[in-house]
């Protein structure tokens, strides 16, 4: 008995993270951030417009727009591992950064992104799909 909720359990937890995956395909335009810090509240309009495009592969490209009258265009690897999205890249000194997101909510059309440090301070992240 125990066996058979293990196995429906893995199949369940596998079930969601590959229906989040395939939701999470596609291109995403960032239409609210803000930064939490100490009980305030701060939007972040460097990243309204920002684009990040999920591969089903597991890339991710991100754009972010007129940045110096140019765009920015960074590459990345993407991971979903129940709710959480787990986003790694490398720069130009070779150096690893992995960033891992909540995914709050995840629908056709919506992906709500929460990041929180160590500490209080929290990003969230909102995007609708546009492609």
């Amino acid at each position: 008995m125990v066996m058979l909720l293990f196995v429906f359990s893995m199949t369940a937890l596998t079930s969601c993270n590959k229906e989040a995956e395939n939701l999470i395909v596609g291109k995403w335009e960032c239409t609210t951030a803000t930064y939490t810090d100490e009980g305030s509240t701060y939007s972040v309009p460097e990243l309204i417009g920002m684009i990040w495009e999920f591969k089903a592969n597991g890339d991710l490209i991100g754009t972010l727009l007129d940045v110096e009258d140019d765009d920015y265009t960074a590459e990345a690897s993407y991971v979903i591992l129940g709710n959480i999205l787990t986003i790694t890249s490398t720069d130009l000194d070779g150096d690893v950064d992995t960033e891992s997101y909540v995914i709050k909510e995840l629908t056709k059309s919506k992906l709500v992104l929460e990041e929180t440090d160590e500490g209080d301070e929290t990003a969230v992240l909102e995007f609708k799909k546009i492609l």
